[in-house]
């Protein structure tokens, strides 16, 4: 099955799933914390936001956030989803006006409960002072190996 979607229509639906599953609530902690995936992006309005969201940027997700899709079991549904998507590149958006993916993620299924255990767990991290910024670096390498161990040689179970 494919659907042909728009940039724009790509990009909403993708901020949708995020909030529909609590994403923003993990990054509220982070950004509390001090961290920000955004900090230096040009479109990054103080006290307003992302002003020029794009393919690349809905797509990415940092560690905690891979943590969170994993744990609820989206994370393969998800980078499959945008790993179709051509034209991403970083803080810039050369995304086709359309283009034609496999399906989108239904979210029915999904809500924002266990982002609110994560949060939980977040804040007691850092009031035991733990870093978050350590935290999601840690945990994005992780994830970042897991995927080169599907697909490198050197890694692959024998």
């Amino acid at each position: 099955m494919n659907i042909e979607i728009t940039r724009e229509e790509l990009i909403k639906h993708g901020v949708t799933v995020l909030q529909s599953i609590g994403s923003h609530l993990i990054c509220h902690v982070c950004i509390k914390s001090g961290n920000s995936c955004c900090k230096g992006c040009d479109f990054l309005q103080e006290g307003v936001g992302c002003q020029k969201r794009n393919t690349s940027c809905t797509a990415w997700l940092c560690g905690l956030q891979k943590f969170h899709l994993n744990e609820i079991g989206l994370l393969e549904e998800w980078e499959d989803m945008w790993e179709q998507v051509p034209g991403q590149c970083f803080r810039r958006d050369e995304t086709p006006y359309t283009v034609k993916i496999d399906s989108l993620i239904k979210i029915e299924k999904y809500n924002d409960n266990a982002a609110k255990l994560v949060v939980k767990k977040l804040e007691s991290f850092a009031e035991e002072g733990g870093n978050i910024g350590k935290l999601e670096t840690k945990l994005g390498l992780d994830f970042e190996v897991k995927k080169m161990k599907k697909i490198h040689p050197l890694y692959r179970d024998k």
